[in-house]
């Protein structure tokens, strides 16, 4: 029996999530698509690990993943003989053995995500399901917009009770959540990113984060309301859950 780690990309637009969800007609995740291709291989049923529990609709580009097999085909040959098992929008860049105590979730030391979001009127085919259509009308000059996004990231920077940037539902132990960076950077054409690292988040915490840095650029809050809004705990205070549908998991550090 070895531990074996996997690096994987998907497009989460057609799954609900990441977990498998039992037997319910109509219902497909990522990690049952990727179980089911394990079987298919090795005919082994396999548990496999993921790093992050993926909303419906949430993509991946580096998502890492562990399982335990008895099957003979070489680590890191594993990625090569599951792609062709698996659909278009789910592939397996790597395999590995790792050492018998790693774990996905657990040996994570941070983890960084990133959140896609744009500006216009003009229907963008090729960002559907991709990016969150933000506003019809682009509210600052790109130069102005990221001073004043970057503004509002350097508050949620340093450990801090995240109470009022959770979705209730969650089963976090402590809401307590240190960020080690987040920043907004630009692309042409009004495609802006979030990026923020972070030792761990909550339940939609990173698109409720995303809702709230937007409506900062909007002028719906200043900058410095964040603050306030950390300090009162009451996620009522923060901004909109921005769509699944805009976040990608970018890299998990162990």
């Amino acid at each position: 029996m070895r531990n074996v780690k996997l690096v994987i990309e998907f497009d989460g637009t057609g799954y609900s999530g990441w977990m498998r969800q039992g037997k319910k007609p109509g219902i497909s995740t990522v990690q049952s698509v990727l179980e089911d291709a394990v079987e298919k291989l090795t005919g082994e049923r396999v548990t496999i690990i993921g790093c992050s529990r993926t909303d419906a609709g949430v993509h991946a580009l580096n998502y890492v993943a562990n399982f335990s097999t008895e099957s003979t085909i070489p680590s890191e040959n594993l990625y090569r003989a599951l792609n062709p098992l698996l659909p278009p929008d789910i592939k397996v860049k790597s395999s590995e053995t790792a050492v018998d105590h790693f774990h996905a979730v657990y040996s994570a030391k941070n983890k960084t995500y990133r959140y896609f979001f744009y500006f216009g009127e003009t229907y963008r085919p090729l960002l559907q399901n991709r990016a969150w259509n933000a506003a019809r009308k682009q509210p600052l000059p790109a130069e102005e917009l990221l001073l004043r996004a970057n503004e509002a990231c350097r508050y949620f920077i340093g450990t801090h009770d995240f109470t009022a940037f959770k979705a209730s539902g969650g089963l976090a132990k402590t809401t307590v959540r240190t960020i080690l960076s987040a920043r907004v950077s630009a692309f042409p054409e009004n495609l802006f990113y979030l990026e923020i690292c972070g030792d761990g988040f909550l339940y939609n915490m990173v698109r409720i984060i995303a809702g709230t840095v937007v409506g900062v650029i909007e002028g719906r809050f200043e900058p410095r309301q964040i603050e306030e809004m950390l300090l009162l705990r009451e996620r009522k205070r923060a901004g909109m859950t921005a769509p699944p549908h805009g976040l990608y998991l970018y890299k998990v550090s162990y």
